[in-house]
């Protein structure tokens, strides 16, 4: 029976494992919650107005908070890459990381008025195992497809996720609005309700999603021994992945404007004017922006290019961050800068939306195509290392906003996003590509 026009329509049609995908996905679902209500939408703003209470310095205080986490990453994820692939640990890591930061999630809802020592003291092991956890989602891609449709099978994932991401907002604006909660110190229910939500959804990864067996290999008294061994060796061996080293170092300079508008989006929506509903409905089209953004790779990365499609993508991005920096200037302008039109910002918002999620579906499939498929675990752990050292670029920003202004540090957001497109430029894709076939060679995947 020919396959109907719905089902042509459906990115992951003639992939095998399609129980498999779906419980790897789930995961993509699940920390959304996290990513969204705390990282993007609500604990900004309650740590802010809530915790710190101090408008000279909550800023980099927050930026401070968040790069901390993001610096305990960046150390732990290497070793932890190179453990999980030597003793096939990718899903019980994925697994303890999620289930440890809902817990943690839960508990920022016990943080009271002026409590920053807590506030910081629960948020940093959230965030650290929230990014964690990212890592051994992505090094699952090799074991689950092959590298012609990585980039439909990250890029569909990822729109699942956004596509969750509007139904959180949609509960989180009736949460809101049902029970009243119209001050950030009232946000504490929500903050449960995130926790709840990452623990159910990753109830079908942990029952669904297989890992291949262990590699032979050494005893587990030298199991550490061997983990160093092997990360000094891929180090040793980066010139054999220098497309590979590239992509990272671009990844790092792109993430940092990823990471910017996770971090500031609600922040940069309250200081422009946006009462609580705005801000939830200003983050809602950031996100249905995001679900069309991802089905652009979905559909065309695999066939157009990962490298063409990366540039395209950073290109809106770059375009996206120089009009928020404009329409801040103009604002500030203004005779009556709280009289200015806000319209140009939902413009604006549509494209950083779009360029967020796509880009993020984009680099994920791109990397895991130059990567060794026998070794993802430890080389996303350097994925993690580098792309979650955005954070600590992130403090620049955080410095410009609070002593050049709002205009000034978008500046900086565009010219993150400038040089990541121009390292992006330096990459051969056919080179990479043969490389990581050469390593898997002596040890190919079954």
């Amino acid at each position: 029976m020919p396959p109907s026009r719905f089902s042509r329509l459906y990115p992951l049609r003639g992939l095998p494992r399609q129980g498999q995908l779906w419980s790897w996905i789930s995961f993509d679902v699940a920390n959304q919650s996290f990513t969204l209500i705390i990282n993007t939408l609500l604990f900004s703003i309650f740590f802010q107005k809530v915790v710190v209470r101090d408008p000279a310095r909550d800023d980099l205080i927050w930026t401070l908070t968040y790069a901390a986490s993001m610096v305990l990453v960046v150390i732990v994820s290497p070793f932890a890459g190179a453990l999980a692939d030597a003793r096939a640990w990718k899903k019980a890591g994925l697994l303890i990381t999620g289930f440890t930061c809902a817990v943690f999630t839960c508990a920022l809802a016990l943080i009271q008025p002026g409590q920053i020592a807590l506030a910081i003291a629960l948020y940093i092991p959230a965030n650290f195992m929230f990014s964690l956890g990212e890592n051994f989602l992505a090094s699952f891609m090799p074991e689950l497809s092959t590298r012609e449709h990585f980039g439909r099978v990250s890029a569909f994932s990822w729109a699942c996720a956004y596509s969750a991401a509007l139904l959180l907002l949609v509960v989180t604006a009736g949460l809101m609005i049902g029970l009243k909660l119209e001050s950030p110190d009232q946000w504490r229910p929500i903050f449960v309700f995130a926790g709840l939500w990452f623990f159910a959804l990753a109830i079908p990864t942990l029952l669904g999603l297989r890992e291949r067996p262990a590699p032979a290999g050494a005893p587990a008294h030298r199991l550490f021994t061997d983990t160093f061994r092997q990360l000094k060796t891929t180090i040793s061996q980066a010139a054999k992945f220098r497309d590979l080293a590239v992509l990272l170092g671009a990844s790092l300079l792109y993430g940092t404007g990823m990471t910017v508008i996770v971090m500031f989006a609600s922040i940069l929506a309250a200081e422009f004017g946006f009462n609580d509903v705005q801000l939830v409905l200003f983050v809602a089209v950031i996100t249905a922006s995001g679900v069309i953004g991802t089905l652009i790779p979905a559909f065309f990365q695999d066939r157009f290019g990962h490298k063409r499609m990366t540039v395209v993508l950073l290109s809106v991005w770059i375009f996206a961050a120089l009009g928020f920096a404009l329409f801040s200037w103009l604002r500030t302008q203004s005779a009556d800068p709280a009289a200015y039109p806000r319209w140009p910002l939902w413009v604006v918002g549509n494209f950083i939306g779009f360029g967020l999620g796509s880009l993020g579906a984009a680099n994920r499939a791109f990397f895991c195509y130059l990567t060794p498929a026998s070794r993802s675990a430890e080389f996303f752990g350097l994925w993690g290392l580098v792309f979650k050292s955005a954070a600590v670029l992130t403090i620049p920003f955080g410095l410009a906003k609070d002593s050049l202004g709002t205009t000034a540090a978008l500046l900086v957001l565009a010219g993150f996003l400038v040089a990541g497109l121009i390292v992006t430029c330096f990459i051969d894709e056919r080179r990479g590509l043969a490389a990581a076939q050469a390593a898997d060679a002596p040890a190919p995947v079954p």
